[in-house]
């Protein structure tokens, strides 16, 4: 279908011959052209389809038939030009996100045109006279004002006619057509002068366009060998263009539809994850609009296809969710609120949001069921207790090094003691949870040295963000009861942090307030590198001890589980580049790495084992 948008356009470009115009006008609108189609082929097909099929719903369409093709590539060259001049919910175009992936590649004339396409407009025109063989005069209907228009092409025979088209200007002052000119009868110029105000031009350029196009495919209109009447050549071509590729959601589309030929049947792992991959609020309301479309034109198969990609994804972004990443706490109803409003735009029929409705109602059930099978699991709930009661009575009061490191003794050991009382099965069972940590921070700071220790020490993934402040957040991932205890860890170091650093400033309150600053940060960064090696000779110990008492290693099969649950986030992961080495003051550094290595439990935290 964009094959034969791209091909109504072409249709109007100047031909590539020793006698086609060679100056700066004619090397401009040539790139104004290569780019246009070029951006059109990144819109979305669903709604390039949507907004054609409601222009030709009241036509009598056979597609195999070629005059109906030369309809259907006429609807689609229009409603592929109004799209890309579209602006979102944000106020950008299509066409300005082009921009942006292209224009640092451009050069200076593919910056030019790219200038010429985003300061482009809608216009009525009436065509005047030819001023010379490549320019015409035309008047804008709008304003009453005398263009120069730049196109070869334009036959003679459509001098005096009225005509839309959106024109972008070139250096010299003249213009050049974006996209087809659409010739316009008494009816359809009507239609578009009403959106002329007096004194004030064309009150709402996007919005008469629609208005045109839609009329012009409804009503039919004036037709111009040339402009939009085809000969008999061309429209034999059309009966062989080959189709064109699809772009990813497609692909997966028909790969599932080939591969689940009956509703039954269940898509395969391999298609679960490539549409947990392309998870986004983009993809999802793609495909949901596809699944819409492919039903109205009688492809129950590829609607179905798209109907379970969409509900693959909405089970992505709640598990997502879950595991505490994205800037959404519940993204289904900002996804919800995000397509009423394309609805109420027009941008999305209301059929697809009744879809994400019932997909919703649908993955909702399924949850209450596995939810069902959760609650018997009283050995869980009785340790994420215990661990919520030791961050009661230890992370609310304050303490130091010894009874943080104390806490996480005694944490190690519930999970343990749980962890063994699993069996393999159990254990698989068991959805994995996360947890987002919010530093608040844009910057690193020497507690975040101990995140990749403490996931260690839990048995979890962790990984950073970057929350939509800025901020840095930490999502640590696992089973529930590690994540629980990951989570208290990090608070439980963060106070001993905040203690052990205000009591190192109280003894050194002598020195100098820019010296001061320095070393207790090189304190923090020794503080946090003796929590480490202390937490890493721990967590030996405990697998060590594992072992010996019940011949089970959790730790790989723990792996295994979260291994096999993140595949359903469907996130891609990127390494950082490790950072350079700090400058230290030594005396600093070594008393905070000192302090971190202490062992000693406290009557506080021992009271605690009494919960």
């Amino acid at each position: 279908m964009r094959q034969a948008a791209r091909r109504q356009a072409k249709s109007q470009a100047t031909p590539e011959s020793d006698d086609a115009p060679t100056g700066e006008n004619a090397r401009l609108a040539r790139l104004i052209e290569e780019y246009c189609l070029d951006a059109i082929g990144s819109l979305s097909p669903a709604k390039i389809e949507e907004a054609a099929l409601q222009w030709l719903s009241k036509k009598s369409l056979n597609r195999d038939d070629a005059s109906s093709a030369v309809l259907i590539m006429e609807a689609f060259a229009l409603s592929s030009n109004l799209l890309l001049f579209a602006p979102s919910l944000t106020g950008f175009t299509p066409i300005d996100r082009y921009f942006r992936q292209r224009r640092a590649d451009a050069s200076p004339e593919g910056r030019a045109a790219m200038a010429a396409l985003a300061t482009s407009s809608f216009r009525l025109l009436r065509l005047k006279s030819r001023a010379t063989p490549e320019m015409l005069l035309a008047e804008d209907l709008a304003s009453g004002e005398l263009l120069s228009l730049f196109d070869a092409d334009i036959p003679d025979g459509a001098i005096g006619a009225a005509l839309a088209a959106r024109l972008a200007p070139l250096p010299d002052g003249s213009f050049v057509a974006v996209g087809p000119l659409t010739p316009l009868d008494g009816e359809a110029l009507a239609e578009g002068l009403s959106f002329v105000r007096p004194g004030r031009g064309l009150s709402n350029p996007q919005r008469c366009a629609g208005t045109v196009y839609r009329h012009v495919m409804r009503h039919g209109g004036l037709r111009l060998e040339g402009l939009n009447a085809f000969p008999e050549d061309l429209i034999e071509e059309l009966e062989c263009v080959e189709e064109e590729e699809y772009d990813e959601l497609d692909r997966l589309a028909h790969a599932l539809a080939a591969a689940t030929k009956k509703k039954s049947e269940e898509p395969s792992a391999d298609h679960i994850g490539a549409a947990r991959r392309l998870t986004s609020f983009a993809s999802l309301a793609e495909a949901l609009a596809r699944s819409v479309v492919s039903r109205q034109f009688k492809r129950g198969d590829l609607a179905e296809a798209f109907s379970r990609l969409a509900f693959i994804m909405i089970e992505t972004f709640e598990r997502r969710a879950a595991a505490g990443t994205g800037d959404e706490e519940k993204p289904l109803e900002f996804i919800a609120s995000a397509l009423d409003r394309a609805v109420a735009e027009k941008r999305l029929p209301a059929e697809a949001r009744a879809l994400y409705e019932d997909l919703r109602r649908r993955l909702g059930a399924s949850n209450r069921a596995g939810a069902e099978k959760r609650e018997g699991d009283a050995e869980l709930a009785r340790v994420l207790q215990r661990i919520q009661a030791l961050r009661a009575k230890t992370v609310e009061q304050g303490c130091t090094e010894q009874e943080a490191l104390a806490a996480a003794k005694k944490v190690a050991e519930l999970l343990d003691r749980y962890g063994l009382s699993l069996g393999e099965v159990e254990m698989r069972d068991q959805a994995c949870e996360g947890v987002g940590i919010e530093t608040g921070r844009r910057r690193r700071a020497p507690l975040d040295d101990c995140i990749p220790t403490i996931a260690m020490f839990c048995d979890c993934k962790v990984w950073s963000e970057t929350a939509a402040n800025g901020a840095i957040r930490y999502v640590f991932f696992a089973l529930p009861a590690d994540v629980e205890a990951a989570h208290y860890l990090y608070d439980l170091i963060a106070v001993t942090f905040a203690t052990e650093t205000a009591r190192f400033k109280r003894e050194d309150a002598g020195i100098t307030s820019s010296v001061r600053h320095g070393s207790a940060h090189s304190f923090q960064i020794g503080l946090a590198h003796g929590i480490c090696e202390k937490l890493k000779l721990m967590k030996g110990e405990r697998d060590a001890a594992s072992r010996r008492s019940s011949g089970r290693d959790l730790v790989p099969l723990k792996a295994a589980v979260i291994e096999d649950e993140l595949e359903k986030l469907g996130l891609d992961f990127h390494a950082k580049a490790s950072r350079r080495k700090r400058l230290v003051q030594p005396g600093a550094y070594e008393a905070g790495r000192e302090a971190g290595r202490k062992f000693a439990p406290r009557l506080g935290v021992e009271a605690a084992d009494a919960v």
